[in-house]
């Protein structure tokens, strides 16, 4: 005999069947398909182009969805130009069948070897390079001990020897190529499309860089230290400086601007990508070790970084044009911060000592000397600090260039002296700091401490006791002063011990 169903258990049992299946795991209520019984289309002309959007949940939103779809990237545009002109090659006179080549005898590549002198190496610089070479700027081979006759060629970083009169010298001009600005705008949609992607992946790896923690993770991906460093000078090129003809009479000037913005379309999007690689390099090079990834890796870093770091173009030292008018952060800067973090690790010291040429680090111990000396900007020479103080004990070499810039020892002092007199001047008015703001802060025992490893770095070579001749007086003020940390006098006292041997 069946049993009846009572009334709520029937009612129970038809929801159930009724109930569709969960349709996602991210959100509570399932999606429920209505079935119209209108059979007729409904016209949505009206509404094509607009966002679409669908209803969707908490959850959904909790883990990062949202309610429209116009960021998902459903197709490329195509890249065929439909209407471009094909340019024909005309055709050789004679026809196919009748080219016809010239002789060449057997004899003239032995003939040409042999009176060809071989090809020099050739040496490239800035005007910049050229016109800041001064007595006492030293290669290569004048700190390594050359024989006389190169040292007289070692007195400017450039010169040239009547003698040798016939070397292949290569001026690049200080600013690099740029974009030409076309009345009209040639740029298609796949490429307006593309440039605003790479910007948008950009910005997620610079916001990700942020991150505490992300750095770590991040500088241990190789992939993406490759495409760093592949950004980091991308179309950054110097053009061969060009000297004007003797002539009087004017040459005329092709109009290849629209070209050119086809051939070159990525300027728009270039300035973003190089700001959100430095910036990206800034944030992570405080993990980043270097030795343990290959050349391809490491050089292509840290040839840009030093690149930046001495580049004397406009694009490397006014601030990003993305930040306005009060901005003030430029890539010199990023590249300063970089460096500085890159050379805390004594294996990434080596690299950037070993990264070619050793020119391009004697203008960059000139740039980190002449930032120690400027007191307007203390975030810049205490990064100026850190870095010559890394890179003087990373090789005597490197101590001795640094030894010889104008200025080096003293710049070094007066950040030390700097300190002290910002010490006393805070302990001697502490009423005034509560009312107004000093007029500079003094610095951490961290900082005067690296500033004298610098100093007795650079005493440790015997070359460079001459150079702290006229600074012994100096010296002595700020070891025996009260207001001098004692770490940091221990080691100004071991610094007139060494200069006192010779």
């Amino acid at each position: 005999m069946e049993e009846s169903q009572t009334p709520a258990e029937e009612k129970s049992s038809e929801e159930a069947e009724e109930k569709p299946k969960q349709a996602s795991r991210f959100d509570r209520l399932p999606v429920k398909v209505v079935k119209k019984e209108d059979d007729f289309v409904v016209d949505h002309s009206d509404q094509l182009g607009q966002v679409q959007q669908f209803l969707s949940g908490l959850l959904h939103w909790q883990v990062g969805g949202g309610d429209s779809t116009e960021h998902i990237q459903t197709h490329f545009e195509s890249r065929v130009d439909l209407l471009q002109p094909r340019k024909r090659a005309p055709a050789a006179p004679g026809g196919a069948g009748g080219r016809k080549r010239a002789p060449v005898p057997e004899s003239a590549p032995e003939s040409r070897a042999g009176d060809e002198p071989p090809p020099e190496k050739s040496i490239t610089a800035t005007i910049d390079d050229v016109l800041s070479a001064r007595p006492g700027s030293m290669t290569e081979e004048v700190v390594r001990g050359a024989p006389e006759s190169h040292k007289e060629n070692g007195k400017f970083l450039f010169s040239i020897n009547p003698a040798q009169s016939h070397r292949n010298i290569k001026i690049l001009e200080d600013e690099p190529r740029s974009k030409d600005e076309t009345p009209l705008s040639t740029l298609a949609d796949w490429q307006d499309s593309l440039a605003k992607r790479c910007v948008c992946v950009s910005n997620i790896v610079r916001s990700l860089s942020f991150v505490p923690g992300n750095d770590l993770e991040m500088s241990k991906h190789p992939g993406l230290l490759l495409l760093l460093g592949r950004l980091i000078l991308l179309h950054h090129e110097h053009p061969e400086r060009k000297q004007a003809p003797l002539t009087y009479e004017k040459e005329e000037e092709e109009d290849e601007g629209v070209s050119c913005e086809k051939d070159e379309w990525w300027w728009d999007c270039l300035e973003m990508l190089r700001e959100n690689t430095l910036v990206t390099l800034a944030n992570i090079s405080g993990q980043l070790d270097l030795s343990v990834y290959p050349e391809s890796i490491c050089l292509p870093l840290l040839d840009g970084l030093l690149h930046w770091a001495v580049c004397p173009s406009a694009e490397a030292q006014d601030p990003f044009p993305t930040l306005g008018v009060n901005g003030v952060l430029s890539p010199q800067r990023l590249v300063l911060e970089t460096l500085s973090k890159l050379s805390i690790q004594d294996n990434n010291v080596d690299l950037i000592l070993a990264t070619p040429p050793f020119s391009r680090q004697e203008k960059l111990y000139g740039t980190l000397v002449r930032l120690v000396g400027e007191r307007k900007i203390p975030v810049c020479r205490e990064m100026a600090v850190v870095l010559l103080a890394n890179l003087a004990q990373g090789d005597s070499l490197a101590a001795r260039a640094i030894a010889v810039q104008k200025g080096s020892i003293g710049n070094l002092l007066g950040f030390l002296e700097d300190s002290l007199a910002a010490t006393q001047y805070h302990q001697s008015q502490p009423s005034v700091l509560h009312m107004q703001n000093a007029p500079f802060e003094p610095t951490s025992v961290d900082m005067m401490r690296r500033a004298a490893r610098a100093l007795h770095a650079m005493a440790k070579v015997e070359e460079n006791h001459s150079e702290f001749t006229l600074y012994e007086s100096r010296l002595l003020d700020i070891s025996v002063s009260p207001l001098m940390n004692s770490l940091v006098s221990h080691v100004i006292c071991d610094v007139l011990f060494l200069i006192g041997q010779s």
